[in-house]
């Protein structure tokens, strides 16, 4: 085996200096004990240390006249020492080693010439960047030496630029700055400078940023009546540009939607941004705001829309509801129970449907039992509804004496009570009142505890003759009157002789539902208080041998809680009788009058008995019924 250091066109080199320029190689030959060249076979070159590159690195094998050669260089040009080459291969099953010492000086490098082109750009587009590097006074050889590409305006992409074959590094420079810019080429502690220029792209148009919030109210809405919109100015690349004037506009500016007496022009600020106050006017409607640049009307853009909604709930649009209307508490002539609750929902909306304002309070009265939940009375409204617990406890009503009042205990009045308009009739569509426009007047808000749907300042109850009264509650003194109030679908929520005759926007919105403290055992037709009115009792409605029909209630008069199971199992007079009865209805439905449920009947015969029974919380009672 042989190793020595070649030049370019083979010639053995007496040195043993590798170059920082020149190409140079090892060259590896391989004979046989009998001096024959020995081709096709592989040969590996191992350095001893990293100050020197081989190529190839794996190995390679013999030409046909036995020699394989590997350029080596420097790795770089501060390489410096010395590094041990190893040559390694394998002739007729005999490993053959060679080893060779080269000596590494690091070069001295100059960097000259350093162009920018073109000279001129806009920001945001590219500058090609070269410059020519010398080691020891030769041109560069490739790859041998990384030049880094700084400037004040940009990145360099590659951020480290290798010299090609001609000796030159090149990097393109993104620009992402606009101004007089420098640039900087560096190596091996050598810096050559240049500069170039990069202006302003131009002002290309607007962006719409955000409307906050995107929905607002009418003015003396509760609720947000005001929306910050804002737009952005930029330029061709898209990056904001400050100190441009723009002016804005609605695109409809209908009840008088308007830019809340604030400027319609503004300038951009330094992240390019510019922003306007839009405020609502008396009706609901939907809106843009179109921003332009001063200097060129024709770059526009619009703003997504923006909502205006009406806001105050509005009488109609005001309801209230109970997951259970009847539920075990008990009342006056019946078993007590502390503790079950039901949850009382309140829906507002404004005249339109559309939901209130989140934030909305609305307030609660009862006329019994306890409103409670995280320890308010009252509730928020969020998302158009809000809800609070009826826990039962006492008080328990007992009923009224009144004339048109009901006599059974155990019922409880909840009034729900908002700010709200009285609803009227929009007959120009223009969404506001005018003179004329039919209307519901409303006047003081009562509870009406009797449910006689009059409003009775005093009364003594049925059970125990003692004094009751129902009271009224505050509304805005200018929705108060002394004229009778309309029968509508209001009828019952205003006390009598308290109406205006006149619109009101401010006033209290209303609404009010009976929920029933059930007893837990169906009551025995024989053993009622006789206050109890006989219809509200429980009784056979039809009998036949074809059916039966019962109503079942409790001993205040009033229906079991709901969702309480009901049965019916027949009783057979004759035990070899074949009667059989199958039931329509298996549960206590929500309601607040005793309910009724049916069995239709197959072979059966007079004295043959239909037991229906009724189990609340595990207690069950019973009510039989012959069939005629």
């Amino acid at each position: 085996m042989s190793l020595s250091l070649v030049d370019s066109a083979g010639t053995v080199l007496t040195s043993p200096n590798l170059s920082q320029t020149q190409s140079q190689f090892l060259k590896v030959g391989l004979k046989d004990a009998a001096g024959a060249a020995v081709p096709n076979t592989r040969v590996t070159v191992t350095l001893e240390n990293a100050i020197a590159v081989l190529v190839p690195a794996t190995g390679q094998l013999t030409d046909a006249s036995g020699y394989s050669q590997f350029k080596i260089q420097p790795t770089n040009v501060t390489s410096s020492g010395v590094v041990l080459a190893t040559a390694v291969a394998t002739v007729s099953g005999a490993e053959l080693t060679k080893t060779i010492d080269l000596q590494i000086s690091s070069g001295s490098v100059e960097l000259s010439g350093l162009s920018v082109t073109p000279q001129t750009v806009q920001k945001g587009q590219s500058v090609n960047v070269k410059v020519a590097v010398v080691v020891n006074g030769k041109p560069a050889a490739s790859n041998s030496v990384a030049v880094e590409f700084t400037s004040s305006c940009g990145l360099a992409t590659p951020a480290q630029a290798v010299v090609d074959s001609a000796g030159q590094a090149s990097a393109v420079i993104q620009t992402t700055a606009q101004g007089d810019c420098s640039l900087a080429a560096t190596a091996a502690g050598k810096t050559a400078l240049g500069s170039y220029v990069v202006t302003a792209p131009p002002v290309t148009g607007l962006q719409f940023v955000a409307a906050t919030p995107s929905v607002i109210y009418q003015k003396d809405s509760p609720g947000a009546n005001t929306s910050l919109v804002t737009f952005k100015v930029i330029d061709s690349i898209g990056d904001p540009v400050s100190g441009v004037a723009v002016a804005a506009g609605l695109t409809n500016t209908d009840g008088g939607t308007n830019f809340c007496g604030s400027p319609t022009t503004a300038t951009s600020g330094a992240d390019g941004q510019v922003a306007f106050s839009v405020c609502g006017g008396t009706l609901p409607a939907t809106v843009q705001v179109r921003a332009s640049l001063v200097a060129s009307p024709a770059k526009f853009t619009d703003s997504n829309i923006l909502t205006i909604q009406t806001g105050l709930p509005t009488q109609r649009f005001f309801d209230i509801s109970a997951t259970k209307l009847n539920f075990w508490v008990g009342g006056y002539f019946t078993s007590k129970f502390n503790g079950n609750k039901t949850s009382i929902s309140v829906f507002a909306a404004d005249r339109q449907g559309n939901p209130v304002p989140n934030g909305t309070p609305i307030t609660l009265v009862a006329e019994g039992g306890q409103l409670n939940t995280s320890g308010l009375s009252s509730c928020i409204i969020t998302d158009g509804r809000c809800t609070v617990d009826l826990i039962g406890q006492d008080y328990r009503p007992m009923g009224s004496k009144a004339t048109g009042g009901d006599p059974r205990p155990g019922r409880v009045t909840v009034l729900a009570l908002a700010d709200g308009e009285e609803y009227f009739i929009d007959a120009n569509f223009n969404n506001r009142y005018d003179t004329g426009e039919l209307f519901e007047d409303l006047g003081s808000p009562y509870l009406d505890k009797d449910e006689s749907l009059d409003f009775a300042a005093s009364y003594l109850n049925l059970v125990t003759l003692t004094d009751e009264g129902e009271v009224t509650y505050p509304i805005p003194a200018a929705a108060l009157g002394t004229k009778a109030c309309p029968t509508n679908s209001s009828i019952g929520l205003s006390a009598a002789l308290t109406c205006n005759d006149s619109w009101d926007r401010l006033t209290k919105v209303r609404r009010a539902m009976t929920i029933v403290f059930s007893g837990n055992a169906i009551g025995n037709p024989g053993f009622y208080d006789e206050s109890i009115p006989a219809e509200k009792r429980t009784q056979t409605i039809a009998a036949s041998k074809s059916g039966i029909t019962v109503q079942l209630a409790d001993y205040d008069g009033n229906p079991l809680p709901v969702g309480s199971s009901v049965a019916a199992e027949v009783q057979k007079a004759n035990p070899d009788g074949e009667c059989s009865a199958t039931l329509f209805g298996s549960a206590i439905p929500n309601t607040t009058e005793p309910s009724w449920h049916s069995v239709s009947l197959e072979k059966c015969d007079s004295g043959d008995t239909v037991l229906f029974t009724v189990t609340v919380e595990d207690i069950k009672s019973g009510y039989a019924v012959k069939v005629p």
